[in-house]
């Protein structure tokens, strides 16, 4: 497989774009109200649930998420939802902050990179 340079820098483009409004949903307060959402539902429970993000269904949101620049609830709720899970697994009273958030979109981001950036169309065929 041979990199796609104009694709590449779409897809560095929009990648950029989508973590800044992130950060920006974080400023202005909507990440803190849906860490409060997933606090409440997560009292009294021992399994708290989050996102297979390896699964299409959730690589497709965040692809076209990214693609569209758009946030929409149940992304950013599947981030919150995996924010405390994947950073502090054995602390059961520990809920997600903003900080933990933007941290698990940083991850979530890196760890599926690679379907990402295929379904951008970042790769070429090679021929």
């Amino acid at each position: 497989m041979t990199v796609n340079k104009a694709r590449r820098l779409e897809w560095l483009r929009a990648l950029r774009r989508f973590k800044y409004g992130v950060k920006v949903r974080a400023k202005l307060g909507v990440l803190d109200t849906l860490c409060k959402q997933v606090a409440e539902e997560r009292l009294g429970r021992s399994l708290w649930e989050r996102p297979d993000w390896s699964h299409d269904r959730w690589i497709t949101l965040l692809y076209t998420s990214i693609r569209d620049n758009e946030f929409p609830p149940e992304l950013l709720l599947g981030f919150v939802r995996t924010a405390e899970i994947t950073f502090t697994f054995m602390t059961p009273n520990a809920q997600p902050t903003i900080e933990s958030v933007l941290m698990a979109v940083e991850g979530v981001l890196a760890a599926q990179r690679t379907p990402l950036r295929t379904k951008f169309g970042v790769f070429d065929e090679a021929t």
